[in-house]
């Protein structure tokens, strides 16, 4: 395919009349060979050298190593709109600085492009070509460009500093703003909000965004194994258990680009799943085959239906406009969701290797800095529990009250404290029978009649801390985000303020 693009003879284009050059292996890579430059220049990036005019500076692509020669002409295609040509020949320099050998292995040209990095990156090197590299990486990360990986782009690249001691640093919640995992606020917030919306209601799109982002949540998913995703993929077991045939997330080479991986699925995803086909199927009146993608583009040519794959920018598109429909107001997509995933099987324990064949990484080394996250997340638990539980409460919806003036007798609340002995902490005010877990969820509580003279900051410490014993820091980054730790600890630090 490439051989027949550099053989075609150079066509002037006009300003509309767009070309796009596609590799087979990777449908989604396609830029324009003849985009204009800054100065106004068309260029003709299917010959092995464009000379830049008026600087008469030359990009000699057949200088860059071979397995990156389509990147570097999707990248100039690109940048030529926004850069100087000055600017277009530093980034040709830095093309060629990764000189990938011509006998490595296709499975083996990412490892070789990220050790390359890590040399290049902890060398001497001007801070101008640091940036520039790990700005081309990073486009190339969010085109979908193969070789290039986005957890070694986030969680190394992004994070380490050069030139400046304000670079960037690795926060406690979310490793870098909006493409790090949900935080707990944000996740709680996600899951509920998802367990209000009706998919019926939704518009086609707006359904194709749940979807996807279902798929992110429950498997961590990323947008090209949703893109791959056919309906004749999920299957039911004799005994009940929905599966999906999930298309393997890392595609190491030729040979792996059809590997897929049966993957236990939740009952609401296997809905929707078929909630989704269903709605094809209303649309256009008539029965759809197993083999539609699940995240259809769909016309007729001669009223004959005709159904392809969508591209990857719609899946950013479908899932932004789910997003905003239901009134979300923090970034949610499926690159956050698959690390929201990932922390959490840590923060529960999962032994290493089980997260890696999950998730699909050969090299778990990649995985360490989800336990470092895990740890130092833990090692903060208190700090963060305050901050997430601000929008838990508004107001307390009980009451402060002397034990003197409880509303009923003999319904006292007990609860240990530092020296293990039991308190009481107040007063059920509910004439029902209690069908919550005292004294942990009264602090959520309108019922409770809270006596004014106890401790309730040290009681909730206590609380906490016997959390961490029993279950250890990581297991206890998911039992205390519960709501009922989250409004104990708001009560608290109320009370503890003067607040109540």
């Amino acid at each position: 395919m490439i051989a027949e693009v550099l053989a075609m003879p150079t066509k002037k284009l006009d300003k509309n009349d767009i070309m796009l050059v596609q590799i087979d292996q990777h449908p989604q890579f396609a830029y324009d060979p003849y985009p204009v430059s800054q100065s106004g220049q068309q260029l003709d990036l299917t010959q092995g050298k464009v000379v830049l005019e008026p600087e008469r500076e030359t990009l000699f692509f057949d200088k860059i190593s071979p397995q990156l020669r389509e990147h570097a002409r999707a990248w100039i295609s690109y940048a030529c709109h926004i850069y100087s040509n000055y600017a277009l020949f530093s980034h040709q320099h830095c093309w060629r600085l990764l000189n990938i050998p011509d006998d490595i292995a296709a499975e083996d040209v990412a490892e070789k492009i990220q050790e390359i990095y890590r040399e290049l990156m902890s060398s001497e090197r001007s801070v101008s070509t640091k940036s520039i590299l790990r700005m081309m990486y990073k486009w190339c990360v969010e085109e979908g460009h193969p070789y290039f990986d986005e957890d070694f782009y986030d969680y190394y690249l992004d994070s380490i500093k050069f030139g400046t001691d304000e670079g960037k640093g690795l926060d406690v919640i979310m490793e870098i703003p909006g493409r790090g995992p949900l935080t707990i606020k944000e996740e709680r917030i996600f899951i509920s909000t998802l367990n209000s919306v009706l998919p019926e209601t939704l518009t086609t799109h707006e359904l194709q965004g749940l979807v996807s982002l279902k798929c992110a949540q429950v498997l961590g998913m990323r947008n090209i194994q949703v893109m791959r995703l056919k309906f004749s993929d999920l299957q039911i077991s004799d005994k009940g258990v929905y599966t999906l045939k999930v298309l393997r997330a890392k595609q190491r080479g030729q040979a792996n680009n059809n590997v897929y991986k049966i993957r236990p699925i939740t009952k609401t995803l296997a809905r929707l799943l078929s909630l989704m086909k269903a709605r094809y199927e209303d649309i256009l009146g008539t029965k759809i085959t197993d083999d539609w993608p699940v995240i259809s583009e769909y016309y007729s040519v001669r009223d004959e239906l005709v159904k392809q794959q969508v591209k990857i920018t719609k899946m950013t598109y479908i899932t932004n406009l789910f997003r905003m429909v239901v009134g979300l107001d923090f970034k949610v997509t499926n690159r956050r969701l698959r690390k929201t995933f990932c922390s959490r099987l840590i923060a529960k324990g999962t032994p290493m290797s089980v997260v890696a064949e999950l998730m699909d990484h050969s090299d778990l080394q990649q995985l360490e800095v989800y336990y470092r996250q895990s740890h130092t997340v833990a090692k903060k638990l208190d700090d963060v529990l305050r901050s997430e539980a601000m929008d838990i409460l508004d107001a307390f919806a009980g009451k402060v009250v002397t034990p003197d003036n409880a509303s009923k007798r003999g319904q006292g609340i007990f609860a240990p404290s530092k020296n293990l002995n039991l308190v009481q902490i107040g007063s059920c005010g509910s004439a029902t029978p209690c069908s919550l877990q005292p004294p942990l969820s009264c602090y959520n509580c309108s019922s409770l009649e809270a006596f004014e003279d106890v401790d309730h900051k040290a009681i909730v410490d206590t609380m906490v801390e016997e959390v961490k014993t029993a279950f250890g820091d990581a297991h206890a980054i998911n039992i205390l985000q519960h709501k009922n730790f989250l409004a104990a600890r708001k009560f608290a630090d109320m009370f503890d303020r003067g607040e109540l």
